[in-house]
């Protein structure tokens, strides 16, 4: 078993190698069709937005991969270089790095960022751990930010 995780439709946790929704039977199927159940979703989409030449984009890496490694989620996030016509609108003002859980930044605040001129060179940005200035976001605002996401959303 390689640990792997899937949500069946009601909700139940399972192996994904093992699971096989139950089959309900037609007197079940009508009454579940009656009522409406709650659904139960979860979300995690992380994103490091970084400027070319930025010197910290190797440590806010390892940050990712030790946060994810510490949570037991899947390390894997979307990379936006905001220079990149491709980088979407919300990303490309951010200094460098900035990390995104579920699109807000992990370690919010006032951004003095002004839209980047050609060949101003990277934005890096510091931030605040306790009284020390760190490059990087704190990992304990990753993890936070992280574990929050992973909470179930029903409705």
């Amino acid at each position: 078993m390689d640990g792997t995780v899937a949500v069946d439709r009601v909700g139940g946790v399972g192996c994904a190698a093992n699971h096989v929704p139950a089959r309900p039977t037609s007197a079940e199927g009508s009454r579940r069709s009656r009522a409406r159940r709650p659904t139960l979703s979860l979300k995690l989409q992380i994103e490091l937005v970084y400027d070319p030449g930025c010197p910290n984009v190797g440590q806010a890496r390892e940050l990712l991969t030790d946060a994810c490694r510490e949570l037991g989620v899947p390390a894997v996030w979307t990379e936006w270089n905001s220079e990149d016509p491709e980088c979407p609108e919300h990303a490309r003002n951010l200094g460098s790095p900035s990390v995104l859980v579920n699109g807000e930044d992990v370690a919010p605040g006032p951004h003095p960022w002004k839209e980047r001129s050609p060949d101003a060179g990277p934005r890096c940005r510091v931030y605040r751990d306790g009284s020390a200035i760190i490059r990087v976001p704190p990992m304990a605002r990753v993890l936070g930010a992280i574990h929050e996401a992973m909470q179930p959303e029903v409705g």
